[in-house]
């Protein structure tokens, strides 16, 4: 390869190899030429420090990004996020859907500097903040976002004055303008002009497109509130009723699969390789088969071919309904249950990690030592997030309780109401 590009007009012959080699790679081999840039999304704390939200924002995708602009694209006051990439899809449209504060947006028009005023700063002084923005001809690779100024006022009710330093330097200021509007602004005008918000209802109540994963990435979900589990059912061949506190104690990995399951079969050969390792975190591997009595022959065979047959069992109904309420409850929204699927509980039977998909032996062992140091009493599980907790999240343990209770799962039904009652005081 070479770092840079020839100093003489004819190209050397380790500059065309190094061309060559990039475009195999690139068209071949699937390798991408910039890395797969992922999209990440930060969010301010106030405080000059930031958290990264991507995976909650939604906006992580597995594509080559290379651009993202902001725009009111559904005229709701609120921006959204049009994000260009390398890879199919090519272009994504992020709509909005926060709640939102208040906000003021301003158009600007020169007449003495540049018809488009690029190069102004705008000034918008409201209560004890003063908001600061340079409308830009470009912000972003090969792009530009919208040369309308959105300001988010949050709860401010009132702005006192906009001022603009338009690209010749003279200084304007503009008053009265009202919130939740778009003013247009014009160089040498005595006033603003006000445009009323027209909301597009088509655009604005669209549903979302739901976007399948590309191949079979790992999602790994850790809980920020634990969850007890304990007395979840957990069948096996010799003991039917059996639950997850029957086990005894030690953490314990719930791990979903199917016969026809490839990544189930290779994440067992991880399991089989690093046996020593998860012996030595004290973690107890539970696989759970999902395809069916008719299947359990063929599946305890393969299971003892891996050496995982000793704790094995397999799902019923009540176990599927009781997980799904449960990723219900931590995500929010319907997920399924794609395999393999693992559960990484607590000594005391609580759900503290779920992982969809093959999971990383790396992160299991780091996610095990990790829980076998927190108190089981501590309904918490922050250790498990590497991140800063901006603000408490109780569980809807209403929720999970009715939702316990019609599975006949009495038991965890009374401690999720117990728990829903010391909220309430």
């Amino acid at each position: 390869m070479t770092s840079q590009s020839p100093t003489d007009t004819e190209a050397t012959e380790e500059y065309e190899q190094a061309w060559s080699s990039i475009q195999e790679l690139t068209r071949t081999q699937g390798i991408s030429w910039s890395g797969g840039e992922k999209n990440h999304v930060f969010l301010n704390n106030g405080d000059g420090t930031f958290c990264d939200v991507s995976a909650t924002s939604h906006a992580d995708f597995a594509d080559d990004g290379r651009a993202v602009t902001t725009l009111d694209w559904d005229g709701d006051g609120r921006l959204d996020l049009l994000l260009r990439s390398r890879t199919a899809p090519r272009f994504r449209l992020m709509l909005n859907q926060a709640e939102a504060g208040n906000f003021v947006a301003l158009r600007l028009r020169g007449t003495q500097s540049n018809r488009d005023a690029i190069g102004a700063q705008v000034f918008v002084h409201s209560g004890n903040r003063v908001l600061r923005q340079t409308l830009q001809a470009g912000d972003s690779f090969l792009s530009q976002s919208s040369k309308t100024l959105h300001f988010g006022l949050g709860n401010a009710t009132t702005i006192d004055q906009v001022r603009v330093v338009w690209p010749n330097g003279n200084e304007q200021t503009f008053e009265k303008l009202r919130i939740n509007r778009v003013h247009g602004l014009e160089e040498g005008a005595e006033s603003s002009v006000g445009f009323a918000m027209q909301t597009h209802v088509s655009l604005a109540s669209a549903e979302a497109t739901p976007v399948p994963r590309a191949g079979n990435p790992v999602v790994r979900i850790p809980l920020i509130e634990k969850i007890p589990l304990h007395a979840l059912p957990i069948p096996s061949e010799d003991h039917p009723d059996r639950t997850i506190a029957d086990l005894g104690p030690g953490p314990t990995l719930i791990n979903l699969w199917g016969i026809n399951c490839v990544n189930c079969l290779k994440e067992f050969g991880a399991f089989q390789r690093r046996a020593e390792q998860i012996s030595g975190r004290g973690l107890r591997v539970v696989p759970l088969n999902t395809d069916g009595p008719e299947n359990r022959a063929r599946a305890d065979e393969m299971l003892t071919n891996f050496g995982l047959q000793k704790h094995a069992g397999y799902t019923n109904e009540t176990f599927m309904q009781s997980l799904e309420a449960v990723l219900y409850e931590v995500l929010g929204t319907p997920t399924g249950t794609p395999l393999p699927t693992s559960l990484l509980l607590d000594a005391d039977g609580q759900l503290c990690v779920v992982y969809q998909g093959k999971v990383k032996m790396g992160d299991l062992l780091r996610d095990a030592a990790i829980v076998a140091t927190m108190d089981a009493r501590n309904t918490s599980a922050a250790k498990l997030h590497f991140g800063t907790r901006l603000k408490k999240r109780d569980r809807n343990w209403t929720f999970l309780a009715k939702a316990f209770e019609s599975y006949g799962l009495h038991k965890l039904a009374a401690d999720y109401r117990t728990r829903a009652e010391h909220i309430r005081r």
